[in-house]
């Protein structure tokens, strides 16, 4: 979550009014969600990160390494859409 998804959704509810915040609202429900679903899992196999919780679930280094490389891609994705 950055500060220009912040500022971007004080401009959607401010632009398009009580229709805005639907967005809002599934945004936020949706962090709520993975918080939820995900976070007992990591907790059960004692593991911070997807990356160590997928090499973990599935005994496999290899495993890890892609959710590593799927991880960079997503993260370089998002950033590439803040410069813009």
């Amino acid at each position: 979550m950055s500060a220009a998804s912040f500022i971007s959704m004080a401009g959607i509810i401010s632009f398009i009014g009580r229709d805005g915040s639907v967005y809002l609202l599934g945004w936020t429900g949706g962090y709520v969600l993975l918080a939820l679903l995900l976070a007992p899992y990591l907790r059960k196999f004692g593991r911070f990160t997807v990356p160590d919780f997928i090499g973990e679930r599935y005994y496999s280094q290899t495993a890890r390494i892609v959710a590593v490389i799927c991880l960079i891609f997503v993260s370089f994705t998002y950033v590439a859409g803040q410069m813009r």
